[in-house]
């Protein structure tokens, strides 16, 4: 697809570095809602955003402009993952804090594991590959336990935040399948106005308040979420989901209670615990062996998402 997103660096390094964006965005996006901003309005905003912010770039460097039946693809993606990703966080993080979120939604290579088994390919993540399934999931879960639980005002909020943990899960696989080769950035544009279509209805269905406070939380999380997080943030992760495809791009949600743990201790004070060191030493270790695994070698006759490597370009 002309234009398709790429990003420079290493796989571990962008790994890394997206971890920190999205991380960091939990903890921004609560602040928002907390605000009092109608949390899918300021998903609204923030879609609207980040297309303003991704259009000129698809504009300069995406090359020749897409069918409109390819366009209208990515966004009817946009609507399913990017929206269904994001609205179930905002929405929920009125009930729970966003290291609860982090942590649910740290579920995500599992479950793009099992849909990619329902899709019908054939994940072959070898042993090291499911090594760091393993051990990422392990140190998220002592980085919970050792935070002994954050408030839960509400079991909706975990609902909500499984079923955007699912979208992640789901939609990474989707993509990979529509777009083997990577999304374009004329694709990337057109699945943020798919998402923001897709809030603007929650909005009118769901909750017409349109409230939305001028003040510098809600401000603050807007321009955060919706040029950093959104696109910066998507344009690595549509860049590793071709390189690495959907388990292995996904494992960037084992980074996010990592930074909500040290977005807490430093802007917030919260208390450090030892045993957080081990969910931090098993999360590292997960990295380095997803970054050390080869490839293994595939059936060309079957429809393959690869977890490791590069992904099918078919």
């Amino acid at each position: 697809m002309a234009g398709t997103v790429r990003t420079a660096g290493s796989p571990l390094v962008r790994l890394l570095v997206l971890g920190v964006l999205w991380g960091i965005t939990f903890p921004v996006s609560r602040l928002g809602v907390a605000a009092g901003g109608n949390p899918f309005l300021l998903v609204t905003v923030d879609f609207a955003v980040a297309a303003v912010a991704t259009a000129p770039v698809a504009a300069r460097y995406g090359g020749p402009r897409p069918s409109a039946a390819d366009l209208a693809v990515s966004a009817g993606v946009g609507a399913l993952l990017i929206a269904g990703i994001n609205l179930p966080l905002f929405w929920g993080e009125r009930f729970a804090t966003g290291g609860v979120a982090s942590v649910v939604y740290a579920t995500s290579p599992m479950l793009s594991l099992g849909f990619a088994a329902l899709l019908g390919a054939r994940e072959r993540i070898g042993p090291g590959g499911a090594a760091a399934l393993v051990l990422g999931l392990a140190g998220v879960l002592v980085l919970a336990l050792a935070a002994g639980g954050a408030a839960v005002t509400s079991p909706w909020g975990l609902v909500a935040f499984g079923l955007g943990a699912t979208c992640q899960g789901a939609g990474a696989v989707g993509l990979v399948r529509l777009r083997p080769r990577g999304e374009g950035l004329w694709g990337a544009t057109f699945q943020f106005l798919g998402g923001g279509a897709a809030a603007l209805a929650a909005v009118a269905v769901l909750e017409p308040n349109l409230r939305l406070p001028a003040v510098a939380p809600v401000v603050g999380s807007v321009l955060y979420v919706g040029v950093v997080s959104m696109a910066i943030g998507y344009a690595i992760f549509f860049d590793l989901l071709r390189t690495r495809g959907p388990v292995g791009a996904n494992q960037v949600t084992y980074l996010n209670p990592v930074v909500a743990l040290a977005v807490g201790v430093v802007a917030f004070g919260e208390p450090f615990v030892p045993e957080e060191v081990i969910g931090l030493a098993l999360i590292l270790a997960a990295l380095l062996v997803l970054q050390r695994t080869r490839r293994p070698s595939v059936n060309p006759d079957a429809p393959t998402v690869h977890a490791t490597g590069r992904g099918s370009s078919g």
